[in-house]
């Protein structure tokens, strides 16, 4: 067999490398708990208990990133609940862990040939999200009809059902919540907001749910195993059940022959002897199997320990791919999405050795990816794209706040928000510009609309 830690040929059913040490019996059992994660996932997958699938089949690529069926599966999952951008990132991850028959791949692949639906699954994540805005601003009205529009596109989008499910109830039109909440429920069984809903509604969630919820056929076939576990006697009982022995006797010998009393006094001492015989040996044996129990947490809490460095040395490993990423998007004069990638490198995961690298990179590569989304922002902006504007000038001050365009990209934000009619959203741009960028045409320009508001 071929060692995991250095790569090199070893004896096979070792616990432990003999060139690096690595620890090859904790790192299998790892291995198997993650399968077990990912066959009760694909158990629950199969009953459309999606959230409860999604928890399990996370556990189980959380302690082995290299499970692609677990990561191929939690990926299908995120699709049918309408979650597309989740599933994307799972199935990419899992094409980096393995390249060759890889159904990820066949996914990404149907996926990004169907461009049009891909931007129609977009639309509707940036329309669930306005409608939370709308909901924050007691906009209702303004946040069901974005909501209405995004299950359109994505009938399956389980949070937007919930949510719409939600507005209704705070428009009192709980006939039209329910509606959403059962079809949320026929998609995912065990979503919490909608089981919650649903109670609020209907009252008893168990009584109602087969009378209403008409659960859609299981696509995956599993076998179910039942395990049986023996049931110990505890202590209290055996000697319980021992001293009603003890006394059984002693009434047949009292009974029966009275006249016999020594012989029953010794009698009795004898099952007294014994019962304490007993007594001692079954208190040995807790004593053993508590002694077993401790052994047992303590491996436990090594196997932990060496899952969260197994977890830790994986985690810089993907950073530093990033990195590389970057670097290479980088030397392809491809900017905006170089800076894309470095900046969801998580910095506390980095080792020392490729920090500098890291800091000297962004130092070349956001300042150019800034001017980018700067001019596209302003380009949207001019054709009165101002979604699409907005968010272009807020990618630009996400990786540079100093440059000498960063004042106008502020205060084109605060226009935006102008234009849309939120005028104390815009009076806080405005102030901000003039704060941060005094001196400046962007806060000469605020301060102008500042006035121009009040």
């Amino acid at each position: 067999m071929i060692c995991v830690g250095c790569q090199r040929e070893i004896q096979d059913n070792l616990k432990e490398c003999p060139y690096c040490q690595f620890d090859i019996d904790s790192y299998n059992r790892i291995k198997s708990l993650s399968a077990k994660f990912y066959n009760k996932g694909l158990e629950q997958a199969n009953n459309r208990e999606l959230s409860y699938a999604i928890e399990s089949l996370s556990k189980a690529v959380g302690l082995d990133k290299t499970n692609v069926d677990a990561r191929n599966l939690l990926g299908l999952v995120y699709f049918e609940i309408g979650e597309v951008g989740l599933a994307l990132t799972e199935w990419v991850i899992s094409s980096n862990f393995k390249r060759e028959d890889n159904l990820a791949l066949e996914y990404i692949d149907k996926i990004q040939k169907n461009t049009a639906q891909l931007e129609a699954y977009n639309d509707s994540i940036k329309m669930f999200n306005q409608s939370l805005e709308y909901i924050k601003q007691k906009s209702e009205d303004l946040a069901i009809i974005q909501l209405k529009k995004a299950l359109q596109i994505n009938p399956n989008y389980v949070n937007a059902h919930c949510l719409l499910a939600a507005c209704y109830m705070n428009e009192k039109e709980n006939d039209k919540a329910l509606s959403h909440i059962e079809k949320a429920l026929q998609i995912d069984i065990s979503n919490s907001n909608a089981i919650r809903y649903f109670k609020m509604l209907k009252g008893n969630f168990s009584a109602s749910i087969s009378r209403t919820i008409d659960r859609r056929p299981a696509t995956i076939n599993i076998k179910r195993k039942s395990i049986s576990k023996a049931t110990g006697t505890q202590k209290g009982q055996i000697l319980g059940f021992l001293a009603g022995v003890i006394c059984s006797f002693a009434v047949i010998f009292i009974l029966i022959i009275p006249d016999k009393t020594n012989d029953l006094n010794q009698r009795i001492n004898e099952l007294n002897t014994e019962r304490q015989k007993l007594e001692e040996k079954i208190n040995t044996m807790i004593m053993e199997k508590n002694e077993e129990i401790n052994n047992l947490k303590e491996e436990n809490k090594n196997l932990i320990e060496t899952n969260t460095q197994l977890q830790q040395k994986q985690a810089a490993i993907e950073q530093g791919e990033k990195i590389n990423q970057a670097k290479e998007l980088y030397n392809n004069r491809k900017y905006d999405e170089a800076a894309s990638v470095l900046y969801s490198v998580d910095e506390g995961l980095i080792s020392q050795e490729i920090k500098a690298s890291y800091e000297e990179l962004r130092n070349k590569v956001f300042p150019p990816a800034a001017k980018i989304h700067y001019d596209r922002g302003r380009s949207s902006y001019s054709k009165g794209d101002y979604d699409n504007s907005r968010a272009e000038f807020e990618k630009s001050l996400l990786y540079e706040q100093n440059a000498n365009y960063s004042d106008n990209a502020l205060y084109y934000i605060g226009r935006i928000y102008e234009q849309e009619q939120d005028l104390q959203k815009a009076k806080e741009l405005y102030n901000q510009v003039i704060e941060r960028y005094s001196g400046t045409d962007g806060a000469s320009s605020a301060n102008k609309r500042l006035r121009n508001l009040e």
